[in-house]
């Protein structure tokens, strides 16, 4: 069973390597790998948004305006892969009185679509 599961890993490190098996072997495995993009995104959100209410509580404000949410990301998370949700959108924030909603794309990259992931917060940084 071992030497199985070592061939299979083998075969598909090299498939990887080559361009045009790639883009095959990637698009087939997309299902499977949904859900664990999923988890890893919203576990990545709640931590953003525990980031953004302890910034409300402290500063009293968050960053609202266009582009100081970007800003912001980029100064909280200098790894640029924390910046993104897993299918490599950036995350967008929006604000309603006091509850603000950290946003991604999902799986389709499209904001405002279906599958689109949302963790809510309060601005007063109390859940």
């Amino acid at each position: 069973m071992g030497k199985l599961i070592l061939a299979l890993i083998v075969a598909l490190a090299l498939g990887l390597t080559f361009p045009e098996s790639r883009a095959v072997i990637l698009d087939r495995s997309q299902p499977l790998l949904n859900p664990a993009y999923h988890w890893l995104t919203a576990q990545e959100m709640n931590q953003i948004v525990e980031d953004l209410e302890f910034l409300g509580q402290s500063q009293g404000r968050l960053p609202t305006a266009r582009g100081e949410f970007d800003a912001w990301l980029d100064r909280r998370y200098p790894q640029e892969r924390s910046r993104y949700d897993a299918w490599g959108e950036r995350y967008r924030l929006q604000v309603t009185g006091d509850r603000f909603i950290v946003v991604s794309a999902g799986p389709d990259g499209q904001f405002g679509t279906d599958d689109d992931i949302t963790r809510e917060g309060q601005r007063s940084g109390r859940r």
